[in-house]
């Protein structure tokens, strides 16, 4: 039997971004999940804070909060008993908000150990629903309209058949950059939006109408997840398919979503539902009622990879989200996701997550190293 051995994070120093990106930048983590049999699991966290509370889960060898359930400690667990692990970490944990993300690290070390194990990559391991899948472009956000425009180019230029734009997040700002959009790209490429939860439920309604009209492909989390009522109100006003849910941590909430019929189609995570593992019962939930589910992969190249995994192994997804300028989060990384010529992207070839780490970069980025024991 293989047995966990060992904990190995590399703390790094903060992406160095050009004005292209807008986003929060935390010194991530590369975690690696060390065997006996010299199998390794690796991903990355985008945010280190979670690095010091998995440390704390990895040394723990006995389970403090009763249950029924048998504790298993990970220094000496099977890697390939992952829901044996998962079901003990999390019938202690359940309570901590920090427990979907690092549970996340753990589970995407586990599929990636497992598909090295094996030698195949993770989606055939879980069994393809596909091959390939059509990419679309994620966008910046952006204050000045010319910006938008120089991004739409880019992405025609590059392939791109679709086009998914994070907005100002000023709703008539928006209702002009959608108009903008559709003039430049007309019959070329799908557009959607997704204003991440700026609006107000008048709001969204009256940019809803107009993204119907344009004939946009989907309309995400225009108001709060949290307002399920608001959510409801809008499906039903309105044709254009409603899509939410990356920013919930439970699958509860999930099947209250579907329940409540308050959205067309899900998001999710894979730091925030548990990785690799908790995507997959997303998606599965939403498929029994007839939902798409599109997972989010805006984010570093793992995590782009474990989403594109569990896209292919499942039936009702029908795109990859690609962060643009292509490879702007590219960081520490040897392999990449790109898409061919006709806008499609496949999954890499190598065994497990299907990305080695650049070592080099890797030790020269390296603020800080944490081993256990």
């Amino acid at each position: 039997m293989m047995k966990i051995t060992s904990l190995i994070i590399h703390i790094l120093k903060p992406q160095e971004f050009s004005h292209e990106a807008t986003r929060i930048n935390y010194p991530p983590a590369l975690i690696r999940l060390q065997t006996d049999e010299g199998v390794e699991g690796i991903t990355m966290l985008e945010e280190s804070i979670y690095a010091d509370d998995l440390v704390i889960k990895f040394k723990t060898l006995k389970g403090w909060l009763k249950t029924t359930k048998e504790f298993i400690p990970l220094i000496g667990a099977d890697p390939l008993e992952r829901e044996k692990i998962e079901d003990s970490f999390w019938s202690q944990y359940f309570f901590q908000r920090s427990a979907p993300y690092t549970l996340c690290a753990i589970d995407e070390c586990l599929w990636d150990i497992a598909g090295k194990y094996f030698n195949v990559p993770i989606y055939r391991l879980l069994g393809p629903a596909k091959e390939k899948l059509l990419a679309y472009a994620s966008t910046q956000s952006y204050d000045d309209f010319k910006d938008y425009e120089k991004i739409i180019e880019y992405c025609l230029d590059n392939g791109f058949k679709a086009i998914k734009l994070h907005t100002m997040r000023n709703w008539k700002k928006d209702i002009e950059l959608c108009k903008l959009a559709k003039d430049l790209v007309g019959d070329q490429a799908i557009l959607m939006l997704d204003p991440y939860h700026a609006y107000t439920r008048y709001e969204a309604l009256i940019v809803g109408k107009v993204l119907e009209k344009l004939e946009f492909y989907l309309y995400e989390d225009p108001i709060p997840t949290t307002d399920i009522d608001g959510l409801v109100y809008l499906r039903h006003k309105l044709d254009v398919p409603i899509y939410a849910g990356e920013t919930i941590h439970d699958l509860y909430t999930y099947a209250e979503l579907i329940q409540r019929g308050a959205v067309d189609g899900l998001k999710c995570i894979d730091v925030n539902v548990g990785g690799i593992t908790g995507m997959l019962k997303v998606a599965h939930l939403a498929e029994i009622f007839g939902l798409m589910c599109e997972p989010h992969s805006w984010g570093h190249p793992w995590q782009q990879a474990a989403h594109l995994h569990v896209m292919l192994a499942i039936r009702n997804c029908q795109f990859f989200e690609m962060p643009v300028p292509i490879g702007i989060l590219d960081y520490c990384n040897e392999d990449s996701i790109r898409l061919d010529k006709d806008g499609y992207v496949y999954c890499l070839s190598k065994p497990g997550l299907g990305i080695d780490p650049d070592w080099d970069e890797v030790e020269k980025r390296t603020i800080k190293k944490i081993t256990v024991p």
